[in-house]
């Protein structure tokens, strides 16, 4: 079997893509609350880590695909 890897696209509403750059903008650490998170483009370990205590975790915006935007 072959596996092929591509790039998936979505249609995001305007509501969708507010919800998105307002976590954006909230995003703090879960273990000191500081702002000085850098998102990274990981699948293991998480994909964010805080510049100053360190930690790792996993940010997901949970957006939900809708079938009506096709």
């Amino acid at each position: 079997s072959i596996i092929r890897k591509g790039v998936m696209t979505m249609k995001l509403s305007p509501e969708q893509w507010c919800k998105i750059q307002e976590k954006l903008a909230n995003l703090t650490c879960p273990d000191c609350f500081t702002a000085k998170i850098k998102l990274k483009d990981e699948a293991e370990g998480g994909n964010a880590e805080c510049e100053d205590c360190g930690c790792r975790f996993e940010f997901n915006p949970d957006i939900v695909y809708t079938s009506e935007l096709d």
